[in-house]
């Protein structure tokens, strides 16, 4: 976690995510991370959140992160297929930004690019929805959003409102004041 993101609850939550880990060497009971006090071998699978994941695994090499299931085979495919359909709220509240991390950190030479597309897909349909007030046509979509995307839909939501504002000359009204006569 930089600095800059140690007071964002959003950053926080994402790095709670956790991630599938193989250990790289053999652990003593006093060193078991979940707490059981039972020696851990060498090649032992265990998930950690990310946030004790990554030291472990940058800094010292103690373990090695995989990809989650959540960013596996299957959910990339649906990604290529059809991301407007995937429901990314299912997948994790914060799907893009622990991705955003997870590349960052996992060698995985495709994954940056799927997500990248799949955010470009989705967010024409974000967009659009946000900027049509009171419709129900989109709330199936919209349910289906991560944190960021809902982010962004309230933004353009707020952007759509401001515009109309604009339009009916509502924004900047400048108004007499009655100072009294004196």
């Amino acid at each position: 976690m930089e600095l800059d993101d140690y007071y964002n609850i959003d950053d926080i939550l994402a790095e709670h995510t956790k991630v599938p880990c193989t250990v790289l060497y053999d652990f003593e009971k006093e060193a078991n991370l979940s707490g059981d006090e039972v020696a851990v071998p060498r090649n032992t699978r265990v998930e950690l959140p990310y946030w004790v994941a990554k030291p472990l695994a940058q800094y010292t090499n103690l373990i090695a992160i995989e990809i989650p299931r959540t960013y596996g085979t299957k959910v990339r495919n649906m990604l290529v297929a059809s991301p407007e359909s995937v429901d990314f709220r299912s997948l994790g509240a914060y799907f893009y930004e622990f991705g955003v991390k997870l590349v960052d950190f996992v060698v995985d030479e495709k994954l940056p690019g799927i997500l990248e597309k799949a955010f470009k897909q989705r967010i024409k349909g974000i967009m659009n929805y946000s900027q049509s007030s009171g419709s129900t046509v989109g709330q199936d979509f919209i349910q289906k959003l991560d944190e960021t995307e809902k982010d962004l839909y309230k933004s353009g939501q707020q952007s759509a409102i401001n515009f109309r504002k604009w339009l009916n000359r509502a924004i900047y009204k400048i108004e007499s004041v009655d100072i009294g006569n004196k």
